[in-house]
């Protein structure tokens, strides 16, 4: 019964953090394609700022997500 419990929470936590996952590539997507249309160079560096912030955060994200295995 143990194993079966940790064996379903872990497929739980995996599904969440697929989730997670493919939300960050989508605002990453988001922002490159919204950097194309933009002149301000302040919104510039803002939108840089966020899509490097959101890298660091699926690197973490896939790690972890790696390591249910």
């Amino acid at each position: 019964m143990k194993t079966a419990l940790k064996t379903a929470s872990t497929a739980i936590r995996r599904s969440v953090l697929w989730f997670q996952i493919r939300s960050v590539e989508i605002h990453i997507y988001g922002i490159e394609e919204a950097m194309t249309l933009v002149r301000d160079p302040l919104t510039l560096g803002n939108m840089q700022l966020s899509r490097h912030l959101a890298r660091g955060e699926m690197a973490r994200l896939r790690s972890e997500y790696s390591a249910t295995f």
